[in-house]
């Protein structure tokens, strides 16, 4: 009985929104320690090419994101009142969707939503938990927006 629940315990935890984040980042860090998980492939922008996202998020850092196949130009947003990335946006090739795609479903599981129009082709796929992930593939390109929990 005690392994069963001593087992039980490892699953839950495995699932918290503590672990969940953005590939070599989490969520919460600062600027420079998500520059530095990035191993120099994000930049820190200089005040002039800032922006904010919404109220509480400012995009302050940008670069390229490539793996396994996938390549997106990405932005990192960061809570303007305590700093810490909040929010992680990425473009990329119409061709890259689908790899993206996959990416996310093997990391996060079904999306809650995957619609299509039938008369454009665009998809727009989403997930809430553990994160909020928004992903729009179209014949031009897709763009992803990942925030933590309450963003």
């Amino acid at each position: 009985m005690r392994r069963a629940a001593f087992v039980g315990l490892l699953l839950v935890m495995s699932i918290t929104p503590a672990d969940a984040a953005w590939e070599y980042t989490r969520w919460g860090m600062n600027e420079a320690q998500a520059v530095t998980a990035s191993r120099r492939a994000v930049r820190s922008l200089p005040a002039a090419e800032r922006r904010m996202m919404d109220t509480r998020v400012e995009y302050r850092a940008r670069g390229v994101f490539s793996v396994e196949g996938l390549r997106m130009n990405i932005a990192f947003g960061f809570d303007t009142k305590t700093g810490g990335l909040a929010c992680v946006s990425g473009r990329g090739a119409a061709a890259q969707g689908d790899v993206l795609r996959q990416r996310l479903i093997t990391r996060f599981g079904p999306p809650e939503f995957d619609d299509q129009d039938a008369r454009s082709g665009e998809q727009d796929l989403g997930w809430t938990t553990p994160d909020k992930i928004d992903l729009v593939i179209t014949s031009a390109g897709f763009t992803l927006l990942h925030c933590a929990p309450g963003y």
